[in-house]
């Protein structure tokens, strides 16, 4: 039997070592044996308990960081988005408001001159041809023509939607015919949204036929 202290041989029937006196008894021997396994057996669970709570701390550590960093950046990302889309809002709108407010309309027409038709009869219609110019060819406006005798009106000066010709004229006929000849006519052009655009005043000799102005 070796001495569990010396490690020296002693007989199998010693109850100390010859060498250092240890006792030799196999019932303390094992249950020192006991003591050492269920001492070694409780550093490793410290150790295995120890390397778990490492291992949990680092994973705590590693979700807060990535959820402090990460929400961080999209926070970030969105507030960049929100002033990108903000920037990019206001050249939209001035489009928008540039596209509404350069919307052509019929400017700068006048009437530069036409002439007034009657017939033979009392019964025909009176037509007016106004020039314009073809600049402005195809262009719709508005004619309101007032046609009057001594004083009094002949017609109520009906609002008549024409188009510019490519000719540069304007083409209207009264609604009626008149029991007298006109001696006067006043012709209004608007364009196409109601905005005057010219004014002017006709004397005409009460007969038929053509007369320029």
């Amino acid at each position: 039997m070796r001495c569990p202290k010396c490690d020296s041989e002693n007989n199998d029937s010693a109850k100390f070592c010859k060498k250092c006196g240890a006792p030799l008894d196999k019932k303390v021997m094992s249950h020192e044996g006991m003591i050492n396994s269920m001492s070694s057996s409780s550093s490793d669970n410290t150790t295995k308990y120890i390397i778990i709570a490492l291992a949990v701390i680092a994973i705590v550590l590693a979700g807060a960081f990535v959820y402090i960093y990460g929400f961080g950046n999209n926070n970030s990302q969105s507030d960049s988005a929100d002033v990108v889309n903000n920037d990019s809002s206001t050249p939209v709108q001035a489009t928008q408001t540039s596209q509404s407010t350069s919307t052509p309309t019929t400017t700068s027409m006048s009437i530069l001159g036409g002439s007034f038709t009657t017939g033979d009869d009392m019964e025909d219609k009176t037509y007016a041809s106004i020039y314009v110019g073809p600049q402005h060819a195809g262009e719709k406006v508005t004619v309101q023509i007032y046609y009057s005798r001594d004083g009094s009106l002949l017609n109520n000066g009906n609002m008549v939607p024409v188009t510019v010709k490519s000719n540069g004229y304007i083409e209207v006929s009264s609604a009626d015919a008149y029991r007298y000849f006109p001696d006067f006519a006043e012709i209004n052009l608007y364009d196409n949204s109601g905005n005057l655009l010219d004014t002017q005043s006709v004397s005409l000799a009460t007969q038929s036929g053509t007369q320029s102005f």
